[in-house]
């Protein structure tokens, strides 16, 4: 006999209390299947996707896109003729963006072990029909990664035949005709038509509520709950913690020749970027000044020094800035340290992080190059950390070598510091450290 059930928003993450529905993926009378996504929702660090927690029928949906939702708050009402004892768990929720298509989701390999992957190569396997458990994972820890899927498909997935060829049909032979006279042709009538009215000086293709103020059209689009995290974050981050800015460049000819000619005969696909040698030697340089790992516990009046290093990598998503942790980053070489990097990138590009890849970071390094032409900026310090760094935009310069100017690759460096704990004493040969391991890169393989 069917049975009703409500199904509660789960809780999403330590400290997370609430979020915003982005999208409802099921309607009213809809027939669902367990664990397939019936809601986005988006916090403040990730976009979350629910799956239902029973095969049955969607009843009754208690709540509406763009609406403010609260751990607990009823979601849906489904009928289904499973029994489920009460206070049942719901499935955990899975930070990946969500496809119109929901294919039921692929089970578990038999070992009982859940195969590493993110949520959004979970779901390029459901799309391309790849059991994720029979992969290779090349990633970090055996993490399966896009490309890892990429080449399963071209080794499993045959290919289709040729199209038959079908020959010409053959056409009588044709003497040639005069060519007729040419004619001629009536002029078109002009017919006047009303003036069309001026395009927009800026087109919006922005979703929101189209209203007007005192000078013309507008369009009010509300804060998303990722932006709003943002801004408090970054408003606090301001307020509290006095800036200052060290900006300096540094020579990185002889590392871009060693990353370039770099290969791992193993790893053939491993590709290795500035951005893991500097993580290297930003650690590297921590571990000479511990202060710059700290924190500031102004309600003891006490200084966190931490003995663990954890750097936050800020990356521009298509929900805002997010900076996932790489935990224990100075207990890996280069090689690791751009696996991770390369998850980061693909996680970014489909803005699949999860909240707690967000969370524990010691140290931040933004990596403002890859966004555009940037060269100098004015990183802000994560609440919790005592200072950020941004790397700019490499670029060829001319540049004084033994009293001769020659073309250098200089890459630019802006290293903000919290002046209450840091100052000039220990920031200075700080950066210094990490500016003289990239120009000296012999000093990675120690």
């Amino acid at each position: 006999m069917p049975t009703t059930r409500e199904f509660k928003l789960p809780d999403l993450g330590e400290g997370v209390h609430e979020g915003q529905v982005m999208r409802l993926l099921v309607s009213e009378g809809e027939q669902v299947a367990e664990d397939q996504h019936i809601m986005e929702v988006e916090t403040d660090k990730a976009a979350v996707e629910i799956p239902s927690p029973v095969t049955g029928r969607v009843q009754r949906i208690h709540v509406e896109e763009k609406q403010l939702v609260h751990v607990g708050d009823v979601m849906f009402t489904f009928e289904s003729d499973e029994a489920s004892a009460p206070g049942t768990p719901a499935p955990e929720p899975s930070s990946t963006p969500v496809q119109s298509s929901r294919p039921a989701p692929p089970p578990r390999s038999g070992t009982g072990r859940r195969t590493p992957a993110s949520p959004s190569v979970r779901r390029l396997a459901r799309q391309m029909g790849i059991e994720i458990s029979t992969v290779q994972g090349s990633g970090p820890g055996g993490r399966v990664t896009r490309r890892d899927l990429e080449q399963h498909g071209t080794t499993t997935v045959p290919t289709p035949p040729p199209a038959p060829v079908i020959p010409a049909t053959p056409t009588a032979p044709t003497t040639p005709t005069a060519a007729p006279a040419p004619q001629a042709v009536p002029a078109t009538p002009v017919v006047s038509r009303a003036p069309s009215p001026p395009a927009s000086a800026l087109a919006l293709d922005i979703e929101g509520r189209v209203d007007t103020d005192h000078y013309g059209e507008i369009v009010r689009a509300p804060l998303t709950q990722a932006r709003k995290a943002i801004s408090q974050v970054m408003s606090t981050a301001w307020m509290t913690i006095p800036h200052v800015t060290d900006c300096n460049d540094a020579d990185i000819t002889e590392l871009e020749t060693l990353r370039r000619s770099f290969q791992d005969p193993g790893r053939p696909e491993r590709r290795i970027t500035t951005l893991a040698f500097v993580i290297r030697a930003v650690c590297r340089a921590l571990s000479t000044f511990p202060i710059l790992n700290a924190s500031l516990d102004e309600t003891s009046g006490e200084i966190i020094f931490r003995r663990y290093v954890n750097i936050g990598i800020g990356v521009d998503t298509p929900r805002g800035l997010v900076a996932p942790v790489i935990r224990n980053a100075d207990r890996m070489g280069v090689g690791e340290l751009a696996d991770h990097l390369q998850v980061i990138g693909d996680n970014a590009r489909n803005a699949t992080f999860s909240i707690e890849d967000t969370r524990g970071g010691t140290y931040t390094i933004s990596n403002a190059g890859a966004m555009g032409q940037t060269r100098y900026s004015t990183p802000i310090i994560t609440p919790g950390q005592v200072a950020c760094l941004a790397v700019g935009r490499a670029r060829k310069m001319p540049w004084v070598v033994d009293d001769e100017v020659v073309p250098r690759l200089i890459l630019p460096l802006s290293h903000s510091m919290d002046h209450r704990l840091v100052d000039g004493g220990r920031e200075v040969p700080f950066i210094g450290h990490v500016i003289d391991d990239l120009e000296n890169p012999m000093r990675f393989m120690l």
